[in-house]
């Protein structure tokens, strides 16, 4: 028997330039989990991977089909538009093969229900953590050929039971390391799964069905990382766990185990955590471990939006985190939602004038991504919930599965609109800027970086004054100001 793992195209547009949040990190070892967990109930295995290419449905379809598989599982990201593609690819496969046709992820957990109404050939949807699911379900399909109705396991048009999460991370076999995740010098691993945080933004509580967090013991972790390390070099690693660090003492103390396991092996190592699991000293033992990097999802520099999303931390911790690390000389990447639904014209002040307070608006690079992000809306989450029944989603028949919305204040959306042109072209000439490695040496980033910073200024001085056509006037200014410094 034959599965078959496929990624869904997602190519990169400007509408998505820059969106971090259309899955978590945590998403990029699940098609290695498939394949692994295939391997081991005696399957063979195919790895389809179509996120950059651009073949048309027939040929993505031709080449699926190929691999004569018993089942194709599409691990189902949101697609970024192309929604429409992957539902005619499944079609093609329903009436070209016998194949099983199914799908897994975030994505599919969170819609599962919508999802198969969109894509009727889908047979099943693996919902929420499938390792278990998809071991019990394999033999099983190998003795009837077909999908048995288990817990986990959304059959098309039947009700579905909620799995157990897996009780012991650590009987998990080693993923494969596939697709994009071959390119990088980095080795992306998972030390744990879940957060105890239930910020109304996010959906990896959802996706587990709690808000809870589960380490695996560190021999399975070190295991792991020798066999991963045995199938190819890499130059560090990256912990991608939603929080890396949780509560307490005894979690700090295995954070550091970590690290030091990190440094036995020679590599130096990035993570994300939360804010309120770190301490000064815990910062200052990773860093002397190896760590280089760190993601924080700081989200906000006003208390009272903090408390609107449930981020369950404050303004002055975020201030303490921020500068321990600053100190540490670990590189510090944040997470930050400068356009939140209900944000105001003073919130957005606060926001830039936190930021600036913190040294964060120093680099073009750094800058853009503050300055401009909004809360990203998918089908499934609280926000999407939320909106709906305040009659502020807008909906485009283009996108089923995520939606803009109205700002409580609409001059805070004018702001975010005319940011997010911006930055668009910024982005833009940042990508030809890596075509063109030479010129690096002359690029304005200095002059990027105020120009940026100058724009965001005036736009919410005109939106604070209610004069949307001078909004648009400063939009316009900009983007021709960064064109003019940015043409090499």
């Amino acid at each position: 028997m034959k599965i078959v793992i496929v990624e869904n195209p997602r190519p990169l547009t400007a509408e998505h330039y820059n969106d971090v949040a259309n899955a978590p990190l945590s998403a990029s070892l699940n098609s290695g989990y498939a394949l692994a967990v295939a391997r081991r109930a005696g399957w063979e295995t195919a790895y389809m991977d179509f996120t950059a290419d651009h073949w048309d449905e027939a040929a993505t379809a031709e080449a699926i089909l190929a691999e004569d598989g018993d089942i194709v599982l599409f691990h189902w990201v949101y697609s970024w538009g192309y929604e429409e593609f992957v539902r005619s690819v499944l079609e093609l496969l329903s009436r070209n093969s016998k194949a099983a046709l199914g799908a897994f992820g975030l994505f599919p957990t969170l819609a599962s229900a919508r999802l198969q109404l969109f894509a009727p050939p889908l047979d099943f949807v693996l919902v929420g953590e499938f390792e278990d699911t998809l071991s019990e379900l394999l033999p099983l399909f190998t003795k009837r050929r077909a999908v048995a109705a288990l817990p986990g396991v959304h059959l098309r048009g039947g009700s579905y039971v909620a799995r157990p999460l897996i009780a012991d991370l650590s009987l998990l076999p080693a993923p494969d390391d596939v697709g994009a995740n071959c390119a990088y010098t980095s080795l992306n691993v998972a030390a744990s799964r879940g957060c105890y945080g239930a910020c109304s933004f996010c959906f990896i509580h959802r996706y587990y069905g709690c808000s809870r967090r589960r380490v695996r013991d560190l021999v399975s972790l070190e295991r792991e990382l020798e066999t991963r390390l045995a199938r190819r070099n890499v130059e560090s690693l990256y912990f991608i766990d939603p929080t890396f660090i949780g509560q307490g003492d005894g979690e700090r103390g295995r954070a550091r185990e970590i690290g030091e396991m990190a440094q036995r092996f020679g590599l130096p190592f990035g993570f994300e955590t939360r804010v309120d699991g770190i301490t000064d000293r815990l910062l200052a033992t990773l860093a002397e471990c190896g760590a280089t990097s760190l993601f924080l999802g700081i989200e906000s520099g006003c208390d009272s939006v903090l408390r609107r999303i449930g981020k369950r931390i404050s303004t002055e911790q975020i201030r303490r985190v921020v500068r321990a690390v600053q100190n540490s000389g670990i590189e510090l990447h944040l997470g930050f939602i400068m356009f939140e639904p209900d944000s105001t014209m003073a919130e957005l002040q606060e926001n830039y004038d936190f930021l600036e307070e913190l040294g964060l608006l120093d680099r073009h690079e750094l800058t853009a991504n503050l300055l401009y992000h909004n809360q990203i809306v998918l089908y499934g989450s609280a926000a999407w919930e939320r909106f709906g029944g305040e009659g502020r989603l807008l909906l485009e028949e283009r996108l089923p599965f995520e939606a803009r919305y109205r700002f409580r204040d609409e001059r805070v959306g004018h702001v975010c609109t005319a940011m997010g042109r911006l930055t668009s072209a910024y982005f833009a000439a940042l990508g030809r800027l890596r075509q063109e490695p030479s010129a690096a040496a002359v690029y304005p980033g200095s002059a990027v970086n105020a120009l940026l910073k100058e724009a965001f200024r005036a736009l919410c001085n005109a939106a604070q004054a209610g004069q949307s056509l001078v909004v648009e006037s400063v939009e316009a200014e900009c983007v021709a100001r960064l064109q003019r410094a940015v043409a090499l």
